[in-house]
């Protein structure tokens, strides 16, 4: 998948209730939103809308979308995803970079950016590293019932390097 041409918007509810209904093969099974819990989580969405951003093609379809979070050191945390039918093309290390270039520039941000994996999404994780972020730490935590554990992870500076390199920054 070619992301040169795509936009980035701010996110609409209708494009917030579609990405909640998005549904993921195994073993991503984990990011797909259950049905009993969409309302709640559009209700949240909706709520924070000028902080979620929706990345459309040159169709307009949206391909994916951003989410940023500011924790209360001023560090930016991002939330990014896409659309399943757009994962698996080896676009992952470039659609990290984008969303990490588009909030700092949207936010004129230079700090560090932090973001969670679930651990044992080697697909994310590899794109993830790829894009330059280092494993920090792990967190469990509980998502829709389920016990999961995140990676926390990290990426320095101002730049998104075009590879991983050997630094492992500590939070």
């Amino acid at each position: 998948m070619d992301l040169a041409g795509c936009r980035v918007l701010p996110m609409t509810a209708g494009q917030a209730a579609g990405y909640l209904s998005w549904e993921y093969p195994a073993p991503y099974t984990l990011y797909n939103i259950p049905t009993e819990y969409r309302e709640r989580e559009l209700a949240v969405m909706e709520a924070n809308l000028g902080s979620w951003f929706a990345v459309l093609d040159r169709e307009e379809r949206m391909i994916g979308f951003f989410e940023y979070s500011f924790d209360a050191a001023g560090r930016m945390e991002i939330g990014l995803g896409l659309r399943p039918d757009c994962t698996g093309q080896g676009c992952g290390a470039d659609f990290t970079r984008l969303c990490v270039r588009f909030g700092r520039e949207h936010y004129q941000y230079r700090g560090p950016v932090l973001l969670r994996v679930i651990q044992g999404n080697d697909r994310a994780f590899r794109a993830y590293r790829k894009a330059g972020f280092r494993v920090l730490r792990e967190e469990r935590a509980e998502a829709y019932g389920n016990p999961i554990t995140f990676l926390w992870m990290r990426l320095d500076g101002e730049e998104t390097p075009d590879d991983a390199g050997e630094r492992s920054p500590a939070l």
